[in-house]
């Protein structure tokens, strides 16, 4: 039943599109995450969009999480779905998600890596012409666990 509301409100909300960024545009974004799990690591992002389609851009970005001993990164390759207007951009977004973690100490290093599926959306709120305030709601497969992102977009 959960599954049946999720696609009639995906639906719902595919069916309400308005006007999204222009195709060919290229901008940079960066931000902070902090996953909402249990012992979860504040983690600072950064990455680019192009717009391919009048309403389709990927979005692949880099996260590193500043946990203490352990070298703990993600690399998100996201397709975004924008919906909206030009002041109040909003967009559904899903991808790959690549999580990394090393550690290393007293000569023995560990390393994992495991690829999993993100989903969610996001908005951005125009406060210029080339920046606009972004935040990402995503669910992360991988940590089973929702993961919000803030941060600016701007224009190159």
């Amino acid at each position: 039943m959960n599954f049946k509301r999720l696609v009639l409100g995906v639906a719902l909300m595919l069916s309400m599109t308005f006007v999204a960024q222009e195709k060919g545009d290229f901008n940079g974004f960066a931000g902070l995450t902090y996953p909402l799990t249990s012992g979860s690591d504040l983690g600072i992002t950064a990455g680019v969009e192009y717009v391919f389609a009048e309403k389709f851009s990927a979005a692949p970005s880099f996260t590193y999480y500043t946990t203490s001993g352990v070298t703990n990164t993600q690399f998100d390759i996201d397709a975004r779905y924008y919906l909206g207007d030009e002041s109040f951009n909003w967009f559904l977004t899903a991808g790959l998600v690549i999580n990394s973690a090393s550690a290393s100490g007293g000569g023995v290093s560990v390393s994992t890596s495991e690829t999993g599926f993100a989903g969610g959306a996001g908005a951005m709120f125009s406060i210029s012409e080339s920046l606009d305030l972004l935040a990402t709601v995503k669910y992360n497969s991988n940590i089973e666990g929702v993961v919000p992102m803030v941060g600016v977009s701007f224009g190159f």
